[in-house]
C-alpha cells in the first residue's frame, strides 16, 4: 500500500511539473533535435505571420528576416523564459538549448525553429534593450508630408503605442546624407488635424523628430548637449528637452539608431497662447546676418536656412507686430558696428538665460552655434521686452566639427564662442561668478563620468553594431572615451581661463 501511494505521488508530481512547464512555455516540452525537427518535415515560411513573445508583440525587420523584441536591461546575462505565443498545432524549439530559457544577449539572434507535424519554419529573433519605432508610409518619403502610422513599442515600459501621422524629411544640409532625419506629426484618423498624444512618461504632444545621427561618431553629442544644458537652465527656468534611443523601422526595414526627441514649441517652452492683448514669439536662427530694424519680415519668413525663420505666431498680422519687436531688441546685439555693453546685452535678453547659454556655448564648443545659427529665441510677452534662448542641433560639439571629414577634433584650449566681452565688465564678473558655481555640480568630472557611462551602457547592447554594419563602421566606445578625454583637458583649461579672466 506504501509503494502504491508513493507510485502514485510520484505520478502526481511529474504530471505538476508538465502542467507548469506547458503553462510556461505554451507547448509541451519537445526533446526533438534541430536535425529531427528538420528530417521528417518540409520548410514552410508561411508557417507564422506575426510573432508574439509573452503576449507582447515584435517588430519584424523584412530585409533582414529578423523579429526584434525590446526587453529591459535589467534582464542582461540573466535568464529569461521565452514563451511564444503561437497557434494550437505548432510548437518551438530554441536552437542550442534543451528547454525554452534563454541568457539574455542584446549582441547576438536567437534561432528558433517553428514547427508542426508536416512542416518546420527557422526564424531569428533579435533582443534589444531599447524600445522599437516602425513608421508605416504608402508613399517614398520627402520634405512634404506623407500619411503613415506611427508604432512605438517599449516594454521596458509595458507599453504599446499607435495612433495616424505624417511624416517628412527634417532638415537642411543633412537632407543630403544617406541616413534620413525625420518629423513626425500625429493626427486625426482621418489626418484632417494634429492631435495631442501620450506616450509612457516619455512624452505629451503633438509632433516629434527622429534624428539620424549619422553625422556624429559617438551618437551622443545631441542628447547629452540638450541634457547638460536641461541641468543648467533647470536652476533658473524648468523646461527639459527629453529624448530617448530608439531602433527605428520604416515599413518593417531597419533604418537603424535614431533618437526620438522632442520639438522646440510653444508648449514645450511653456509659453501662452498669442492674441490680441498678449503676444508669445519663437524665432529659429538659421545663419548669422547683420540685422537692421528696416528688415521686411516679407523676405524671410518661411525661408529655411536662410537668417531668422518665425515659428511662432502664425497669425500674419501678429506676425508682424512680433517681428518688428523682435528686430527692435536684439538689432544693437548683432550689429558689427555697436559695442557688446552691458547695456546693449541687458536690453536684449534674459540675464540668466544669457549668461547660462554663453557658458554653455563656450564650454563644450558649439561650432554650428554660437547664437548665430541653430538657436532658438522666444519671448514670454511682447511687453517684457527680454529675449531667451534655446540651443537646437548640437552634434558639432566636444572637440567635433565637419570640416572636409566627420572626425575632425577641435582642441579643447581653445575659446570657440564668444566669453570675453571686451566693452561688457559686469557682464564678465557674472560668467565668472556662475561658472565657478556649475563647477561645483554639473561642469564636473563625476558629472561627466555619469553621464557618458549611461550612454555608454544604453548603446553598446547591439544596437550601436547594428548601426554601424548598416550605414558605416564606428567604434562607439572609442569615440565615447574621446569625449570623456577631452571634457577631462577642457574643464583644466576653462578654471585657467576663467582665472584669467579674474586676474584681470
Amino acid at each position: 500500500m506504501k509503494k502504491f501511494k508513493f507510485f502514485v505521488f510520484i505520478l502526481l508530481i511529474i504530471f505538476l511539473i508538465i502542467v507548469f512547464f506547458y503553462g510556461i512555455f505554451g507547448t509541451g516540452l519537445s526533446y526533438l533535435s534541430s536535425k529531427d525537427i528538420k528530417k521528417n518535415r518540409e520548410v514552410n515560411k508561411d508557417l507564422i505571420k506575426n510573432l508574439k513573445i509573452n503576449n507582447k508583440e515584435t517588430i519584424y525587420d523584412n530585409n533582414n528576416d529578423i523579429y526584434y523584441y525590446t526587453i529591459s536591461e535589467k534582464y542582461q546575462n540573466q535568464i529569461y523564459i521565452l514563451k511564444l505565443e503561437l497557434e494550437d498545432n505548432l510548437n518551438y524549439k530554441i536552437v542550442g538549448e534543451t528547454l525554452n530559457i534563454i541568457k539574455v544577449n542584446y549582441n547576438k539572434p536567437i534561432n528558433i525553429i517553428i514547427y508542426n507535424k508536416k512542416y518546420y519554419c527557422e526564424i531569428k529573433l533579435q533582443l534589444t534593450n531599447l524600445p522599437l519605432v516602425n513608421i508605416e508610409v504608402e508613399n517614398d518619403i520627402t520634405s512634404n508630408d506623407s500619411n503613415s502610422v506611427f508604432t512605438y513599442i517599449n516594454y521596458n515600459d509595458m507599453q504599446k503605442f499607435t495612433n495616424n501621422s505624417k511624416i517628412h524629411i527634417r532638415g537642411a544640409t543633412s537632407t543630403k546624407l544617406p541616413k534620413k532625419s525625420y518629423k513626425i506629426i500625429f493626427t486625426n484618423k482621418d489626418y484632417t488635424d494634429d492631435k495631442n498624444v501620450y506616450i509612457s512618461n516619455f512624452y505629451y504632444g503633438d509632433s516629434l523628430i527622429l534624428d539620424a545621427l549619422y553625422r556624429d561618431p559617438s551618437k551622443i553629442r545631441n542628447v547629452m548637449s540638450i541634457d547638460i544644458w536641461n541641468d543648467i537652465s533647470n536652476d533658473f527656468n524648468n523646461i527639459d528637452i527629453n529624448s530617448e534611443f530608439v531602433e527605428l523601422f520604416i515599413n518593417n526595414e531597419y533604418k537603424g539608431l535614431y533618437v526620438l526627441t522632442e520639438p522646440i514649441n510653444r508648449k514645450k517652452l511653456k509659453l501662452e497662447k498669442s492674441n490680441d492683448v498678449n503676444t508669445s514669439l519663437i524665432i529659429k536662427t538659421n545663419g548669422p546676418r547683420t540685422v537692421g530694424t528696416n528688415t521686411d519680415f516679407n523676405d524671410i519668413r518661411n525661408k529655411t536656412y536662410i537668417d531668422y525663420e518665425i515659428k511662432y505666431p502664425n497669425d500674419e498680422e501678429l506676425y508682424n507686430n512680433s517681428w518688428k519687436t523682435f528686430l527692435n531688441l536684439i538689432s544693437d546685439y548683432f550689429n558689427p558696428n555697436v559695442k557688446t555693453t552691458d547695456k546693449v546685452i541687458k536690453n536684449t535678453f534674459n540675464n540668466q538665460n544669457y549668461l547660462d547659454i554663453i557658458i554653455f556655448n563656450s564650454f563644450v564648443t558649439n561650432m554650428d552655434s554660437c547664437l548665430l545659427r541653430n538657436s532658438y529665441f522666444y519671448m514670454k510677452s511682447l511687453d517684457d521686452n527680454e529675449v531667451y534662448t534655446q540651443p537646437w542641433d548640437l552634434e558639432f560639439t566636444y572637440g567635433h566639427y565637419l570640416d572636409n571629414r566627420f572626425d575632425e577634433q577641435i582642441k579643447s584650449d581653445k575659446i570657440y564662442c564668444e566669453f570675453y566681452h571686451e566693452n561688457a565688465k559686469e557682464t564678465n564678473r557674472l560668467l565668472i561668478d556662475r561658472y565657478w558655481q556649475l563647477r561645483k555640480d554639473i561642469l564636473t568630472k563625476k558629472y561627466f563620468d555619469n553621464i557618458l557611462n549611461k550612454y555608454k551602457n544604453q548603446l553598446n547592447k547591439g544596437a550601436a553594431l547594428r548601426d554601424s554594419e548598416l550605414w558605416g563602421e564606428y567604434d562607439l566606445e572609442k569615440e565615447i572615451e574621446k569625449i570623456r578625454t577631452w571634457l577631462y583637458e577642457r574643464l583644466e583649461f576653462f578654471d585657467n581661463y576663467v582665472k584669467g579672466l579674474e586676474n584681470e
